[in-house]
């Protein structure tokens, strides 16, 4: 009993990586990665950083600073140990000595900081990244960010990077099999619109982004109704404008996925081709593995990966 104490739920999430090189290049995306990766390396082991602020063109709100604080190419498994810290801004938190009960102010010889590991996996075309999931920390959005900063502007190896979400239920399946939308249960908080395709807020979310500037909530929500609950409908109730949103989302997710950690809740219940009531979780469909960990006993890369390994190896033989 006191040892499952000492323990935390801790999520890995799974996603594809890929690099697309400058038109008449020779890279591929395998080089490309490589060359990022060792470009941190190089930084890291010469005492210096690479240090990136996302939100360094919006001026209104907080920085963003991101730097990765281990890369470490494994050339025979042909993988790839990582971790990426967020620089935690606003107030300095305090500690509670073990024997006493009293905070402590934290001595101001740097920066607080939350700390992601992820490991990638280069055997294939696409690289597969496994993500641990830290709420406080930095999000796959974070990394697709910080290694295309790194790839186009500093190294200038690549235009651009995609990333896509393993999921469940994929997102192509419930694209080709949607037939109607009946509801949709959306949770989101008003800073994250600063973060979201432009276009998604100016078509879908202008109203809830004008309250939110407005009353400053904390969370906002949004439920939609296709349907008197209980009642049959015919195929001429269909709502094109519904279905044509969730479309709209869905496409945005699966090329942009930046646009997935926009949300706190995001639920649709819809109706497919063959008559079957479905339901898109978007959240909750990730694919996902659980571990129990003891986060006092992991005190390196290595352990945080091998407590990973044999399950992300069983991912690769899966795809």
């Amino acid at each position: 009993m006191e040892q499952s104490k000492n323990l935390t739920p801790i999520k890995f999430h799974f996603y594809s990586l890929g690099f697309t090189p400058f038109k008449g290049s020779n890279e591929d995306h395998n080089s490309i990665l490589k060359d990022v990766i060792t470009y941190i390396s190089v930084q890291k082991h010469a005492g210096k950083g690479h240090l990136i602020d996302r939100n360094q063109n919006r001026p209104q709100e907080e920085r963003r600073e991101l730097f990765m604080t281990s890369a470490i190419i494994m050339h025979r498994e042909r993988r790839i140990r990582c971790s990426i810290a967020l620089l935690r801004p606003g107030r300095v938190p305090k500690l509670k000595p073990v024997d006493d009960y009293k905070l402590v102010p934290l001595s101001s010889i740097g920066t607080v900081a939350e700390e992601t590991h992820f490991f990638i996996d280069f055997s294939r075309n696409k690289s597969v990244i496994c993500v641990e999931y830290n709420h406080h920390g930095p999000r796959i959005s974070d990394i697709e960010y910080y290694l295309r900063n790194v790839s186009y502007q500093t190294l200038r190896k690549s235009k651009a990077t995609e990333v896509e979400m393993f999921m469940e239920t994929s997102i192509d399946d419930t694209l080709r099999n949607l037939k109607n939308v009946l509801n949709m249960d959306i949770k989101i908080q008003p800073k994250n619109f600063v973060q979201m395709d432009k276009t998604l807020v100016g078509k879908y979310f202008t109203g809830l982004n004008n309250l939110g500037n407005l009353v400053h909530p904390k969370f906002l929500k949004l439920e939609a109704l296709f349907q008197t609950p209980g009642r049959a409908y015919t195929s001429s109730e269909i709502n094109n404008e519904g279905n044509k949103m969730f479309l709209d989302l869905l496409n945005a997710f699966k090329t942009r996925p930046y646009n997935i950690d926009c949300f706190d809740n995001f639920v649709v219940k819809y109706e497919d081709v063959e008559g079957k009531e479905e339901v898109f979780n978007l959240l909750k469909g990730k694919k996902e593995v659980l571990k129990e960990v003891n986060l006092k006993s992991i005190k390196s890369s290595r352990q945080w990966y091998e407590l990973i390994h044999e399950e992300f190896n069983e991912f690769m033989s899966d795809l």
